[in-house]
């Protein structure tokens, strides 16, 4: 595949350890309610594994029991039970169970039994006798009696029902709080780091977003973390009471009778067989979904901020046949990991019908045997599901785990990349009231790649110059002389290799990186407009200036005049790119934005291109005021606006050629020379 800015980053590990302890560092914060949410889950999978024992009972004890545990009891003895319900037969008095006795029968006292016989009958059957047989031991009930029995089975049946009511109406309420307090403590989790992934990212170099497509970023910052969040939420958590469901429902099958138990994990060999060839292959496809969805975020993003190009030279059918093939590639992607995916859970289903077939063939035959009772096969049908119900969810939970490890590696793989733009460990901060603004350039050499190796990949070659307390110089000359290149140095957005720059006698390096760029005001040749209203983008964010001071400055840079004709004034809404603006209103606000910070030194580059003749008047103007308070820096490829700078440096493949004032350029005839000549033809 072609290398390009596009491409993403490949992730090969499925799982690793220290990233998912890095994750889980941020979940500190939030482990009180993680530990409440975990516990209100386990108090769901008690629940859940109790109901289908709770259908045994109801159907073994209660609806068709085939037996009755009845206890012995004196005549005169005092019933402490809740049902009171007692029956006497030949002259004995008996105790019926209570509810509690179903669950947790009496081992330490003497107990006969209630028996269902071949002939449809009910006998009394002592500890010493058997159903079988007709010695004295076996009495037959007379239809009173076996009356007063079933009532007493309505009865404990309608309390069992209440009591399982009340547990799944809690079982409700727990699963919501759960909910709840797992969701709210994962959207804490996520929106820490998504503020610790944007704070890493304003504070990143030029160099950094050089490399790296603004669609790729955006991923980070919204997709990555949206599958973060599904890690916490729908994996990790649910993860713990998949595998406490699924211990608990093993242990719950074995002690209500060992063999169907062994009959219905008999299919877990195959189980793991179809879960370890899913995990190779869902691991390969996940992946290439996630770069290829990359390249097309990325693409995407591109072509839209360039569109207006992509119109104007009426290359839409190229560009859509670009991304038709990048959005192929994607689509077969995505055809693959379906197809994966499709194939494991009607294995899961397959499997789990095997272990549904076998367990009615031998669940069935030891119940028509009177072996297992039914309530048994019944509750039996129901763990069976509900072991294999976690299991049908794998391949889900692995989707999504796959996925947020890969987003979490590259979330961690942005937070780790160093700026090489740091600030010293002791930063030197130059007072406002005593800096003076004067910059000096020594030998400086500068490469936008990181290890340059021959001259020519430096764009300045040993650039020296040395600009005092309220001068104006300008930088003229061809494109890609370098002029940029040095007012992007002077503000630190990159670092050189050689050189030094030093403003007011300190190397910037050794200044604080804050405390610098704010005595610098920047208007650029490209105006950036946010989203808001005018005088939002006039004092970006700063509060601290009233409307009174953005008002002075538009007055002052001649921004006001057409501020002031439109329908809201300063709060006129300014859409993305100030798209709604001509290239000169763009401008102007540029201008009032830098003055209204007061800077000390003043960068201005290409600030009147592309601009009809009044608006460049209205610019000039505002220039000629602006300069005269500050240390000024002008890149211009219109020679007439800068003939009052104090000196001007040309330039030419990265190094100065000529230095003087306008006149003196001229008279020596050289490059300065030929460029305002040409221009002066055009």
């Amino acid at each position: 595949m072609e290398k390009t800015i596009h491409n993403e980053q490949d992730i090969k590990a499925s799982f690793d350890g220290k990233i998912m302890l890095r994750l889980l560092s941020y979940a500190k914060s939030q482990g009180v309610l993680l530990f409440f949410s975990i516990l209100m889950m386990l108090a769901v999978t008690g629940v859940d594994l109790a109901v289908p024992y709770v259908l045994k009972v109801a159907i073994d004890d209660f609806i068709t029991p085939s037996s009755q545990v009845v206890y012995p009891v004196a005549a005169d003895a005092v019933d402490t039970s809740a049902t009171g319900t007692r029956v006497t037969i030949q002259d004995q008095l008996y105790q019926l169970p209570t509810l509690l006795d179903a669950f947790k029968p009496q081992n330490d006292v003497a107990t006969s039994t209630v028996t269902l016989m071949p002939d449809g009958s009910y006998a009394l059957i002592d500890a010493s006798g058997d159903a079988n047989t007709t010695n004295e031991n076996v009495i037959t009930l007379d239809a009173g009696t076996v009356q007063t029995i079933k009532e007493h089975h309505k009865a404990l049946l309608k309390k069992l029902t209440l009591t399982l009511s009340i547990l799944l109406v809690l079982s409700f309420l727990m699963t919501y709080a759960h909910t709840i307090l797992l969701n709210h403590a994962s959207q804490k989790i996520v929106y820490t780091m998504r503020e610790a992934l944007f704070d890493h990212l304003q504070v990143m170099s030029l160099s950094f977003f050089d490399k790296n497509p603004v669609g790729r970023l955006v991923t980070r910052v919204s997709n990555d973390m949206n599958n973060i969040n599904e890690m916490f939420t729908d994996v990790l958590i649910t993860s713990l009471k998949d595998f406490f469901l699924l211990g608990g429902t093993v242990v719950v099958m074995l002690m209500i009778n060992a063999k169907l138990a062994v009959v219905c994990l008999s299919t877990v060999p195959l189980v793991f067989i179809a879960a370890s060839i899913f995990r190779k292959k869902a691991r390969a496809v996940q992946r290439e979904v996630k770069v290829k969805l990359a390249k097309i975020n990325s693409t995407l993003a591109e072509n839209i901020n360039g569109m207006k190009i992509i119109q104007i030279f009426n290359k839409e059918a190229s560009i859509f046949k670009a991304f038709d093939a990048i959005n192929t590639d994607y689509l077969k992607s995505s055809v693959n990991e379906t197809r994966v995916y499709a194939i494991f859970r009607p294995s899961m289903n397959l499997i789990y019908s095997i272990s549904l077939a076998l367990l009615l063939w031998f669940g069935g035959n030891d119940a028509i045997k009177g072996v297992v009772d039914l309530g048994v096969l019944v509750a039996f049908i129901s763990y069976t599901q509900q072991f294999f119900r976690p299991i049908m969810d794998l391949s889900e939970k692995f989707n999504i785990f796959q996925s947020s490890m890969a987003s979490a590696e590259r979330v961690f793989m942005l937070l780790d990349e160093k700026n090489p733009i740091e600030n010293p460990e002791n930063p030197v901060i130059l007072p406002d009231e005593t800096f003076e603004g004067t910059i000096e350039f020594k030998e400086v050499w500068f490469s936008y790649q990181d290890q340059p190796q021959t001259e020519e990949d430096y764009v300045l070659k040993g650039v020296s110059f040395k600009v005092q307390k309220g001068e104006t110089i300008a930088l003229v000359g061809s494109t890609g002389s370098g002029k940029t290149t040095i007012i992007s140095l002077l503000s630190r957005f990159y670092d050189i290799q050689k050189g030094a720059i030093l403003v007011d006698g300190v190397d910037i390096r050794q200044m604080d990186l804050g405390s610098l760029r704010r005595k610098i005001g920047i208007v650029l040749q490209d105006v950036f407009l946010f989203s808001g209203d005018i005088k939002s983008n006039i004092r970006l964010k700063e509060d601290q200036i009233t409307l009174k001071e953005i008002q002075k400055a538009s007055t002052y840079v001649n921004a006001d005049t057409f501020i002031s004709k439109l329908p809201n004034g300063y709060d006129e809404p300014v859409v993305e790119r100030g798209a709604t603006l001509s290239s000169g209103q763009r401008q102007l606000l540029s201008f009032a934005r830098a003055l209204v910070f007061e800077p000390k030194i003043l960068i201005l580059d290409e600030a009147t291109s592309n601009i009809d003749t009044e608006t460049e008047l209205l610019i000039q103007d505002a220039i000629q005021k602006m300069i005269h308070k500050q240390t000024t820096i002008i890149v211009a490829h219109r020679l007439s606006t800068i003939q009052h700078a104090n000196k001007i440096l040309v330039m030419s493949k990265g190094e100065i050629r000529e230095t003087g004032t306008h006149q003196e350029l001229l008279s020596k005839e050289g490059i300065y020379y030929d460029l305002y000549m040409l221009q002066m033809k055009v």
